[in-house]
């Protein structure tokens, strides 16, 4: 076991140490700052809601239907989470017009 001698620049002072007590106190530094790290990063993570998600890529200019796919589910759910509301005459001839052009294809 060899000693360390060493200078601490932060009050002059000066010290000795064994190898063997160096090496464990790093490995206990080191241990403590990845728990550190790791618990640092779980408090950090936010799940975010499917309403929020909707909301926040309509703000950035993406379209209901994009919306959608992204989520995984359909025009109408985002429409609710984005608080656009359809009237009966709209819809109605929304899919009068989709019926038409299936016909036609």
């Amino acid at each position: 076991m060899a000693t360390i001698s060493y200078i601490n620049t932060a009050d002059n002072s000066y010290g000795t140490t064994s190898t063997n007590a160096t090496h464990e106190a790093a490995k206990n530094t080191e241990a403590s700052t990845t728990t550190q790290a790791s618990t640092a990063s779980q408090n950090d993570t936010v799940k975010i809601s499917a309403a929020a998600q909707a909301k926040i890529l309509h703000q950035s200019g993406e379209s209901v239907a994009n919306i959608a796919s992204s989520l995984g589910t359909d025009t109408k759910t985002v429409d609710d989470y984005l608080g656009i509301t359809v009237t009966k005459a709209i819809d109605q001839a929304l899919q009068a017009a989709e019926g038409a052009a299936t016909s036609k294809a």
